[in-house]
């Protein structure tokens, strides 16, 4: 994976946090900033996800087709073979 440098700035405060913790775990700052970068992106990526599914759960039709789905589900499975 490639790498770039970026220059931040940030809170004295956050930073003598961050040497803490990256020295607790016995890694570099940028490799424990470059952890919380990803970890925030993925959440983003995930909060993204969840409002584009309620947004289409905000349609009627949808909304409807999916209890229909769910009810079919229910009534022609063994809810107990489930694994979800």
């Amino acid at each position: 994976m490639a790498h770039s440098k970026i220059s931040v700035t940030v809170p004295d405060e956050i930073l003598a946090e961050v040497k803490r913790m990256a020295a607790d775990r016995d890694i570099k700052i940028s490799r424990l900033i470059a952890e919380a970068l990803a970890d925030k992106v993925k959440k983003a990526r995930e909060d993204s996800f969840v409002l584009k599914i309620n947004k289409a759960f905000e349609n009627p039709k949808v909304l409807k087709e999916q209890h229909s789905m769910a009810e079919d589900i229910i009534l022609n499975s063994d809810i107990e073979e489930l694994t979800w």
